[in-house]
């Protein structure tokens, strides 16, 4: 069954390539093509405030698990930390020598994790900026990351688990033909999603015994995952938002409206809402 959103935000003037809700549910941070961020309020989607924040695509944006500041990485090989009451920067990473296409905070949120087509994961201290430690996860171009309680994933042309806080190898898994594109880990850490992208294929692991436990084909690339707030679902998207039930492997919500690829997907931590970020220039509100 296909549904319609409850509210699109219209704002960025080029593709929107990566959003995240704050830990509050009260704002949606969106970054795009136009090298912009943008901080709309939830549910009413109105935007609070733009930010010239790089000079090239914003292709990473993450909250720090308080809600305090959040970061952005781009195309620019920047990585920035930002107060997120006023938006003002707090710190400017350029440790990256190319594009960064992912960020994940430490679940305690002191330390920020960057992944980059420079190959390499920097450690940095937030909200200080300060560069900690640099891992090499050897999968190359690194295009997504998850961070758990002692483990960090890494996807690119392979997936990479790494132990934290030392960012030793545990285990990689090769059986791909485009590679992962979008990971996320369950609430409790427990579960690991891994979306394929132009594979159509959703993967579930097993994060405490590294194990894959499953896989879900789909008919829709698969570019971004989430979980929602209480573990039970994982939402999807690629041409559509879609909702899985990753016991069954089901689909059991379909959402349509954009009218081009969707980038990135994002769950309310309340479970209200699912968002979505598009290359039609739109982000959209879903009701959950």
């Amino acid at each position: 069954m296909a549904e319609n959103s409850i509210k699109t935000l219209a704002g960025h003037s080029d593709g929107v390539l990566a959003l995240a809700f704050s830990p509050c549910g009260k704002f949606l941070a969106t970054g795009g093509e136009d090298n912009t961020i943008r901080l709309w309020s939830v549910p009413d989607g109105l935007e609070i405030q733009t930010i010239k924040a790089h000079e090239g695509d914003v292709r990473a944006v993450a909250f720090d698990p308080d809600g305090d500041v959040f970061a952005s990485g781009s195309w620019d090989k920047t990585v920035k930390i930002w107060r997120t009451a006023d938006c003002s920067t707090i710190a400017s990473a350029s440790r990256h020598s190319g594009p960064v296409n992912a960020l994940a905070f430490a679940p305690d949120g002191k330390l920020l994790y960057s992944g980059s087509d420079d190959a390499s994961i920097k450690v940095f201290s937030s909200p200080k900026g300060g560069l900690e430690k640099t891992f090499d996860p050897g999968i190359g171009d690194v295009k997504a990351l998850a961070a758990a309680p002692g483990l960090l994933a890494a996807g690119g042309v392979q997936l990479q688990f790494m132990e934290l806080p030392s960012g030793k190898p545990l285990k990689k898994h090769d059986a791909y033909v485009y590679g992962v594109k979008a990971l996320a880990f369950s609430p409790d850490g427990k579960l690991l999603a891994a979306g394929t992208g132009m594979e159509k294929r959703l993967e579930i692991w097993c994060a405490e015994k590294l194990e894959l436990k499953g896989s879900i084909k789909d008919s829709d690339w698969i570019n971004c995952v989430t979980f929602t707030p209480d573990g039970r679902h994982i939402v999807t998207g690629g041409v559509a938002v879609k909702v899985w039930d990753p016991a069954t492997g089901t689909c059991v919500r379909t959402f349509e409206g954009h009218t081009d690829e969707v980038h990135a997907v994002d769950v309310s931590p309340d479970g209200k809402y699912a968002a979505s970020a598009s290359n039609d220039k739109t982000i959209r509100l879903w009701a959950l």
